[in-house]
């Protein structure tokens, strides 16, 4: 890349994810991009309205994923989303940081107040970290509009949960997509995508690591094709738009997630050798 890019980061908060540091840092000691602008959320999740309400219309809406989603959640979090500090991140430097508040879009999803817009729009681009579903003025308020990563092939799975359904469906292959943000909720043009080997991932987190372990080469590949000019590209077609799961495929999940954690042992006909270990 010939000149720096002026990049913009919008995250959750003063804290974020420990693999979205690690992209941003091998973003920056591996592109000419630098980050002049910080936007932070000022509600703790980004974006989505909580409390009680929100828990108890969760549970209404899916009775049977609340309480599989609550045990999977219980523990120490996984390495890649231990929190990490903004300000720490290797080779920030002293960039503009601005803390807002979401506003609701019209329909669903996130808008931003108009100072937060304006100092996007001093980038050459955003990347979205934070703010949940973002819609309105920002997206085109950078120079290469705002890239967000969706943890799957948008042209096959788009929606959440990330790596879920991809797994419970038994596919070889996920992906990770860099995608310039539109209106449509993960239909945004691929500026940069990796496949990802999942055939032998025994576990849904195992899926999301290998997902999110080359978020960083993503990241990097997606700022040199902005960078020199490679516009993100239109996928062909979109995938089914998914969700969190309910019934039949909660159950499907809690068997198959048994069956990769404990296979050796559950399902072994009584009295038979236990499989070697190489």
């Amino acid at each position: 890349m010939s000149e720096t890019l002026s990049v913009a980061l919008l995250v959750r908060g003063p804290d974020v994810p420990a693999w979205q540091a690690r992209a941003v840092e091998t973003m920056l000691a591996r592109t000419d991009a630098e980050v002049t602008h910080v936007v932070e959320s000022t509600e703790p999740t980004g974006g989505k309205r909580g409390g009680l309400r929100h828990y108890l219309d969760r549970v209404r809406e899916y009775p049977l994923w609340t309480p599989v989603g609550a045990a999977v959640r219980l523990g120490a979090p996984p390495a890649h989303e231990r929190p990490r500090e903004v300000a720490a991140i290797d080779g920030i430097g002293d960039p503009e940081t601005l803390a807002v508040a979401p506003e609701p879009a019209p329909d669903f999803g996130n808008v931003l107040p108009d100072r937060a817009v304006e100092a996007v729009g001093e980038a050459d681009v955003a990347i979205r970290f934070g703010f949940g579903v973002l819609k309105g003025d920002v997206l085109d308020a950078p120079t290469h509009g705002v890239l967000s990563f969706h943890h799957g092939d948008l042209r096959e799975y788009r929606g959440m949960p990330s790596g879920f359904w991809e797994y419970l469906d038994g596919e070889d292959a996920a992906g990770v997509t860099l995608q310039r943000l539109s209106e449509t909720l993960d239909g945004g043009e691929i500026a940069a995508y990796e496949p990802v080997d999942i055939a032998d991932a025994p576990t849904w987190a195992a899926v999301r690591r290998r997902l999110f372990s080359v978020s960083d080469d993503v990241l990097v590949k997606g700022v040199r094709n902005v960078s020199d000019g490679v516009d993100p590209r239109a996928p062909d077609e979109l995938g089914d738009l998914h969700s969190l799961p309910r019934g039949r495929d909660v159950l499907k999940y809690v068997l198959k997630e048994a069956k990769g954690r404990f296979g050796r042992v559950v399902g072994r006909p009584r009295g038979s050798a236990a499989p070697s270990r190489r």
